[in-house]
């Protein structure tokens, strides 16, 4: 297990410390990897193969006094001092701001960091000032990809490693929260994940079992071996019990990079079998292990080794982590996965369980001498709460000086805003003669414009850029004659003179032709006028094409920098998503509208190799566009769009297979009915209707190796069921079945069946994504990359796909379908609040009504109850009176559109299902279905009010204001309607 060293930090003078300024411009940076300068002596940031510290002439002649100045430093920085923890946290998250990170991440960070501080863990601040959180030119927002309802990777885009795993644990425990497991890799950090066992104790604090396996570079060995291959790749596991969370850890090296790092800084040797110099020999000398070598597994066997390259595959290949090169393409992976202790029994019981193991374990015959038996992480924990108690940790000098001193060298840039500067020190000068970096760097500053735009990261909420005022270590110059582009970036018009000679055309990209030898000299003078140094006239080939590197390197991080401004990535809400969906096709453009593909077929690059679309059946951007959207909104790896939902309810009985059996509701949509009592039997598939309302009866007809499928619709069509969709996916994935839900009624608006566990959701296109009755479609969105490959085989083979017409005119209902949805439910919830309180009214099923059957279920599982209702009178005449007499509720078959619509189901959407059938499944005659639009709820309620009139009168009832049971929506009305129910609240007194 994990053994938490005490340690101390020796200072960093002489050796390329951060406050050691006039050392850190005597070294030049590694070109190749694009380390600073003063990182470069610590081997921070490049691969093992590039470990070469590339010092200039000066410098080199220096080293001899430079290397003992800094032995007797190291000796006299070993000792510690003590300091308020309140303090070192803040001094922490102030010198990670100098590094570009902002607010919130500075505190997340600087949070991981004071864990392993507390415990003695060498993954602590010593970080901040080593460059092992140093930030990349090249960071981006994170992104989600290949989410579904349990699963995701998050790919970090070179953010730091802890940022990114913060956002990876909230995803995970929402999934898990949701759907009882939560799996969630991570890939492409910039730097490492912090004390593994903070991320373990996280989830376990919340009630979660946590397993976290982490990736890292090549530092160490597999047995038998002196090649770096495997990270240290430590794990963790998180357990809650009765007397709080239990956090086991441990690496699966003999000792961790940065401790080496701080025995090598304070001139200490480590044991013989720790680890191998680059030649391959043991070796008790740290920075032989770090510089080229490797370092053993931490029992120094085959066992040892083969724990190591387990986590090296399931939180690498498994995740998108790289397997050779991982420090050099910095891409190294994570893997977090969050169970709920429900999903494997009695919660309490596992809990008292785990507790009486532990009690187990401390309560062992002791050896002898030993006083105490230790948990894992035990020690460390004792060590921080007394810690926290006193509010005060001893730490070294050294680290404390080392924050201090970023803190003041930082001190130039407001925080949270992030410096632009080069990746290292500027050239001032470079002769061949002496081909050293100069020690002075007068200053530029760079400003930027005001730049207002969005956050590319897929699930984050878009955010306007303030102003970035930049300083930045360059030449001292100015610049004339800077315009902004649309997208903010300074565009340089006139700056040396001979760039003031050039046509608009040939320093653009619009027009004009120049030879490549004026194109590049031209350019490179361009590039170093728009940082503001000019290049030297005394110059060499490679020096210019370092300056040049140089000046380029600028150019990306003042870029790249507006993007730092925006805030942690999080989560887009459903009604931005709608208006920002995913791109799926490269528009030049960039029109608001996505683009219509109103074609059959697509010209080919030539007669042996074909573009991406040749065929529309096969495929179409415009269709691509919506599928990728629906993908989106539905959490799933895939969507497909087809010519109708009945279509697609087919494509997904295509997957069962003959002689296999389909388990389905007794109170579905009509068409689905006939799908499956007359077009699966001749297809050889046996179907079982069954209450999906009554779990214990679905159990009964599912059978393991022969039902293949399990279609639900929760709500049901139309007498408004609520089924357990996760109880009854889970028996279904028991006995080998999929699951599809059709979600039609609900729409990812609404309900998410693919977060509860089911593998298909089939939501008809006509109804709410379009909204407005004027196309038909249906779109499968489906869970898993296999299922998607065998649906699309289906589509393209039958071919009933949906026209790129029809495609793009979902496109345009789906950006108002959150306010449509939810305006349309809040009309519902009013109108059958007042329905279920009049007499004629026999029964009404919404499951928005609190207090009916399946409002609970629902409401675990959907997050409205819709704008579907239907309700019985008890008799035909007075329902076909009602449907017949409104004059806003057209009378129509489907549902969903803006505008209302009433409908009697058993004479129109249900007549297929012979009579005798609906009776038995508890369907009458009289059921009235209403879909409710965006009308004015005052208008529709007296619409109903007069038709219901007319009805009570026909059947020989006397007739009921339906006003008396509705709250008025009119300001007036609800005025008069106070005031009468005062005036009987008085003369019920009196």
């Amino acid at each position: 297990m994990r053994t938490h060293t005490s340690a101390k930090l020796p200072a960093l003078a002489g050796v390329g410390g951060v406050g050691n300024t006039s050392h850190r411009t005597a070294l030049r940076p590694c070109v190749q990897h694009r380390v600073p300068s003063h990182r470069q002596n610590l081997s921070l940031s490049c691969p093992s193969r590039c470990r070469t510290m590339l010092i200039s002439a000066a410098s080199t002649a220096a080293a001899p006094s430079a290397q003992a100045a800094a032995r007797s430093n190291l000796q006299q920085g070993s000792a510690s001092m003590e300091v308020a923890i309140q303090e070192l946290q803040q001094l922490c998250q102030d010198a990670l701001k100098t590094l570009g990170y902002d607010d919130q991440q500075s505190l997340t960070i600087s949070e991981v960091l004071l864990y392993a501080q507390l415990r003695n863990n060498s993954n602590n601040m010593v970080k901040v000032i080593t460059g092992g959180l140093d930030k990349l030119s090249d960071e981006k927002p994170s992104e989600t990809h290949f989410q579904t309802g349990i699963s995701a990777i998050v790919d970090g885009n070179h953010s730091a490693g802890i940022v990114v795993m913060k956002e990876a644990l909230q995803l995970a425990l929402e999934k898990a929260t949701q759907s009882g497991c939560g799996i969630v890799g991570t890939n492409h950090t910039a730097t490492g994940s912090g004390a593994i066992g903070y991320w373990a104790k996280q989830l376990a604090d919340k009630g979660m079992i946590g397993i976290v396996l982490s990736q890292s570079p090549e530092y160490v060995t597999p047995h038998g071996a002196t090649e770096a291959i495997f990270g240290t790749n430590p794990f963790a596991i998180g357990v809650p019990s009765e007397n709080g969370s239990v956090v086991v850890d441990m690496a699966t090296s003999a000792a961790s990079w940065f401790g080496l790092v701080e025995s090598d800084r304070a001139g200490q040797q480590v044991a013989a079998d720790v680890g191998y110099n680059a030649a391959g020999h043991s070796t008790t000398d740290p920075a032989a292990i770090y510089k080229g070598g490797s370092i053993r597994v931490f029992d120094r066997s085959y066992k040892g080794s083969n724990i190591a390259l387990m986590i090296e595959l399931l939180a690498g290949p498994l995740v998108g982590g790289a397997v050779e090169d991982k420090l050099g393409s910095k891409n190294w992976g994570n893997l977090m996965i969050v169970l709920d202790p429900k999903i494997m029994g009695d919660s309490k019981k596992i809990l008292h369980d785990v507790q009486l193991m532990l009690a187990r374990v401390k309560g062992a015959r002791k050896a002898e001498g030993v006083q105490e038996i230790m948990l894992p992480g035990e020690r460390g924990d004792r060590l921080a709460e007394q810690r926290l108690a006193a509010g005060k940790i001893d730490i070294p000098k050294s680290l404390y000086q080392g924050l201090k001193d970023m803190v003041a060298d930082g001190t130039a840039t407001p925080a949270p805003q992030p410096t632009s500067t080069l990746p290292h020190s500027p050239i001032t000068s470079i002769t061949p003669e002496a081909a050293s970096i100069s020690s002075t760097s007068p200053t530029v500053t760079s400003t930027m414009p005001d730049v207002t735009g969005t956050n590319p990261h897929p699930n984050s909420i878009s955010s306007p850029s303030p102003v970035l005022s930049s300083t930045s270590t360059g030449l001292t110059s100015t610049t004339q004659g800077a315009s902004s582009s649309s997208n903010g970036v300074p565009i340089i018009t006139s700056i040396i003179p001979e760039a003031t000679q050039w046509s608009d055309g040939e320093a653009g990209t619009s027009g004009g032709s120049i030879s490549e030898r004026q194109a590049s000299g031209r350019t490179a003078q361009l590039a170093a006028s728009s940082s503001g140094r000019a290049m030297p006239a005394d110059i060499t080939g490679q020096q210019q094409q370092q300056f040049e590197e140089d000046v380029q390197g600028q150019q990306h991080q003042e870029q790249q920098a507006l993007q730092a401004q925006q805030p942690l990535p999080r989560r887009r809400h459903l009604s931005t998503k709608l208006l920002h969906p995913p791109q799926s096709t490269d528009d030049p453009y960039e029109a608001v509208s996505p683009p219509l593909y109103q074609t059959a077929t697509f010209g080919q690059p030539s007669a042996t190799t074909n573009g991406p679309y040749d065929y529309t059946r096969s495929g179409n951007p415009t269709r691509t566009q919506l599928e990728t959207q629906m993908a989106d909104l539905e959490g799933a790896d895939q969507a497909f769009a087809f010519a109708s939902g009945m279509a697609a309810l087919a494509a997904v009985l295509r997957l069962v297979g003959a002689g296999k059996g389909v388990v389905a509701g007794d109170d579905l949509y009509g068409g689905t009915s006939r799908l499956l009592a007359q077009v699966a039997p001749n297809l050889g598939i046996q179907v079982t209707n069954v209450d999906t309302t009554d779990i214990r009866a679905v159990e009964k007809v599912l059978v393991a190796g022969h039902t293949k499928l399990l279609m639900l619709e929760s709500p049901t069509n139309p007498r408004m069921q609520i089924c357990d969709i996760a109880t009854l996916t889970q028996m279904a994935h028991q006995v080998g079945a999929l699951v599809v839900v059709d979600n039609s009624i609900m729409a990812p608006t609404f309900q998410q069946p693919l977060a509860l566990g089911a593998d298909i959701s089939m939501t008809s296109a006509t109804k709410f994504l379009n909204g407005h009755s004027d196309i038909m479609g249906g779109i499968l969105s489906v869970k898993g990359p296999e299922l998607a490959k065998k649906v699309y085989f289906t589509q393209n083979a039958e071919g009933a796909i949906l026209s790129p017409f029809d495609c793009w005119l979902c496109l345009r209902g789906l950006k108002t379908m959150a306010l449509r949805m939810e305006a349309q439910a809040r009309n519902c919830s009013i109108l059958a609040e007042a329905l279920s309180q009049h007499p004629l009214i026999t029964k009404l099923n919404y499951p928005g009504l609190a207090g009916s059957r399946g409002h609970d279920l629902n409401a675990s599982q959907a997050t409205s109850g819709g704008s579907l209702f239907s309700f019985e009178t008890g008799n035909v005449k007075a329902s076909q009176i009602i449907a017949e007499q409104t004059k806003l509720f057209k009378i129509t078959v489907s549902f969903g559109s803006v505008s209302s619509s009433i409908s009697l189901p058993c004479y129109m959407s249900h007549a297929s299902i012979p009579a005798e059938v609906r009776a038995a499944r508890g369907l009458p005659d009289h059921l009235v279905r209403i879909s409710v639009g965006m009308e004015h709820p005052q208008d529709l309620l007296d619409d109903l009010d007069q038709a219901m009139h007319q009805a009570m009168l026909v059947i020989g009832q006397e007739p009921v204001s339906l006003a008396q049971f509705a709250q008025p929506q009119d300001t007036e009305a609800q005025l008069l309607y106070k005031i009468a129910t005062l005036e009987r609240q008085l003369a019920a007194k009196s």
